[in-house]
């Protein structure tokens, strides 16, 4: 099957089993995973529960009572180009004022660039949704310049405003809730990233594109009363 070239299966318990695609954070793989997940999500045989994608691989929960992993495999249909490009790309405004990116200028520091070549890259990055996760809502990104890379800080700074642009570790992620992080805080968005009355309640799909479109502080306030700004890429 097309879809398992190159996979690994490995079970997880008697009700889940897991699919990877390597071992690296990766774009391509991360397409891929999306694909497959929206495949397995759209045949849902009798007795599958969920799937749950990461950055390169996806966890499928089962009920063993009612189906097993050789049945909902064979559920898939055939992988096509189709499957893995059926992603959306979007346009974020985000605020890199220091004011709400907090520790970019410390940030720079630590990379040895001047605080605009920060600025400048993280707004020339392009941005894929590898998983949401720790908090609801809290997107995990790949795609951000890799001349970026920090480690995480050794003890976590004070908590964070919700829609707040954080990176570490050579990834970035939006964060749905107020919470202490040992990431760097770069930016802010007028986003809402968790909503569980909203359908769906989170905005991104996993496998999305997106861009940030920098705004003042002033155009961040009005899009926080006003709406988010976000749009779908032309």
């Amino acid at each position: 099957m097309a879809w398992l070239d190159g996979a690994t299966l490995r079970p997880s318990g008697e009700a889940a089993f897991v699919i990877e695609y390597g071992e690296e954070i990766d774009q391509a793989v991360g397409q891929r995973v999306a694909g497959l997940y929206a495949a397995i999500s759209a045949a849902a045989p009798e007795g599958f529960v969920e799937a749950v994608p990461t950055f390169r691989s996806l966890l499928v929960l089962f009920d063993p009572d009612v189906t097993s992993k050789d049945a909902i495999l064979a559920a898939l249909p055939e992988e096509s180009a189709d499957a893995a490009a059926a992603t959306t790309e979007w346009i974020v405004p985000a605020c890199f004022d220091a004011d709400v990116a907090e520790d970019l200028e410390e940030a720079a520091r630590n990379l040895d660039l001047p605080p605009d070549t920060v600025r400048e890259r993280l707004a020339a990055s392009h941005y894929q949704i590898g998983m949401y996760g720790f908090a609801p809502g809290y997107a995990y990104m790949s795609g951000i310049d890799q001349t970026l890379t920090l480690p995480r800080r050794q003890k976590p700074r004070p908590p964070i405003p919700a829609g707040s642009i954080i990176m570490a570790a050579g990834m970035a992620v939006l964060c749905s809730v107020s919470m202490p992080t040992g990431w760097y805080v770069v930016g802010r968005t007028a986003l809402t990233l968790f909503d569980p009355d909203r359908d769906p309640m989170v905005p991104f799909a996993v496998g999305d594109r997106l861009t940030f479109e920098p705004v003042s502080r002033e155009e961040l306030e009005r899009l926080a009363r006003e709406g988010n700004g976000l749009r779908r890429a032309s």
